[in-house]
């Protein structure tokens, strides 16, 4: 094989090993995020769901709890196994990069006390003289001349690279420890997540044994929920439905009326309404580009509040205990803090304040030009209808279930008169 063919293999191998050391690192990293994320959430749920839940928690809402915390923490158990796996993987690497080095290394070593020794033979400097004065030219002298330098640093070279070698490898005999303490410090974390999450699989037997017994009180809860959900949902799609309708009645006026001031010369002519598509805003320009600012912000807009736990997700999902029940939600339910304020996430107007007559519970819609953001189940507000608003502004205070303890916000997205996905929006959520 040719020198050049032999550079070309030697740098493939050596694009192929980095490439694959760094997609390994990349990996990593994003487990390790994960895993932090999770961490995280369960430490959420202890803050805005156990240390806030009242003994008069209905059971409905234990099995919600309790379901959440599960799911998180055998998502969190998942992650750490890719995560060990994934630092396997790298342990070995470097294992192999380790008796590669050595393995140099040594060679490296046993040349250079071979060079060492030979010097060593011939140390005397009458003999190095001798081999300069036995040339048979002035070229030839000045040749061994050259080999007597080039040999000394050849030497020195040689030590120097010695010394890089037992240096990389240090540095990686380091690196691998650091990597296998870090293995055992989450294969400890997951024995400790394991243990939490039997005693909370025995507290989802007790519940289901609750819940045979009290069937009907759970079935009855879960539609109540349900009929709740359902009675604010089409509040809120009543009152966009009659933005809409206000703002297409407004646009066609004042078409009318540009069309009958520009015709008066001429009045056969006759005017055409804007005609705009069923159900969607008919917009100013500074609304459409608004509108174009929301929709340019999807997945960068910033939570409804300051810190909180998302317990319910947006659309259709069964039920944990029975499958023949289903939860709906047009929006997220974000658990937080007591005395929490709701904030904007965006810049807009305010559309509306619904007041529930029966609980006096509050609920803020603000237009950001055809999207609008709504803020439920708030127990006052701090701004009022019309009230231009500014991304991150206060709202309103969450209200804290006097049953339950909890602080629950509930929140939605709608573009025009169609529910959105919050999650899709919302960094992070």
């Amino acid at each position: 094989m040719s020198f050049k063919n032999l550079f070309y293999v030697a740098f493939t191998v050596f694009l192929v090993h980095t490439g694959s050391l760094n997609a390994q690192q990349t990996d990593q990293k994003k487990l390790e995020a994960k895993r932090k994320a999770l961490k995280e959430e369960i430490n959420k749920i202890k803050t805005y769901i156990d240390k806030t839940q009242k003994k008069e928690t209905n059971l409905s809402t234990q099995v919600q709890d309790l379901n959440q915390k599960i799911t998180t923490r055998q998502q969190l158990i998942n992650t750490i196994d890719s995560e060990v796996d994934e630092m396997n993987r790298i342990i070995t690497k470097k294992t192999t990069e380790i008796n590669l080095v050595e393995k140099d290394l040594n060679v490296i070593k046993k040349d250079y006390a071979d060079m060492v020794y030979k010097s060593y033979k011939n140390r005397n400097a009458d003999n190095q003289l001798l081999f300069l004065l036995s040339s048979a030219s002035v070229q030839q002298g000045y040749l061994r001349f050259q080999y007597l330098k080039q040999y000394s640093q050849y030497r020195k070279k040689q030590a120097e690279v010695i010394q890089k070698k037992s240096q990389k490898l240090h540095t990686l005999i380091d690196s691998l420890k650091v990597k296998k303490d870090l293995k055992e410090s989450m294969l400890e974390d997951k024995k400790v997540e394991q243990a939490q999450m039997e005693i909370e699989k025995l507290k989802q037997v007790e519940l289901v044994k609750k819940y045979q017994k009290q069937k009907k009180e759970y079935v009855a809860q879960v539609k109540k929920k349900q009929e709740e959900e359902k009675l604010l949902n089409d509040q809120i799609e009543n009152l966009i439905k009659e933005a809409i309708k206000k703002s297409t009645q407004t646009k066609t006026s004042t078409t009318k009326s540009t069309t009958k001031t520009t015709t008066t010369t001429t009045t056969k002519k006759e005017t055409t309404p804007v005609k705009t598509q069923k159900n969607e805003f008919a917009l100013a320009p500074e609304a459409k580009a608004l509108a174009g600012q929301f929709s340019a912000n999807k997945g960068k807009l910033p939570w409804p509040v300051e810190k909180g736990l998302v317990t319910v997700r947006f659309g259709k999902q069964p039920d944990p205990m029975d499958s023949k029940l289903t939860i709906e939600s047009s929006g997220v339910r974000i658990a937080t803090a007591e005395n929490q304020k709701a904030r904007a996430v965006f810049e807009g107007k305010v559309m509306a304040i619904q007041k529930n007559p029966q609980n006096g519970i509050l609920s803020v819609l603000i237009q950001h030009g055809n999207y609008i953001t709504v803020y439920a189940n708030l127990k006052s507000v701090s701004v009022a209808k019309g009230d231009q608003v500014k991304i991150k502004q206060n709202i309103g205070t969450v209200h804290t279930d006097n049953v339950t303890g909890k602080t629950i916000l509930k929140f939605q997205i709608w573009q025009d008169d169609q529910k959105l996905d919050p999650s899709g929006w919302i960094d992070g959520m």
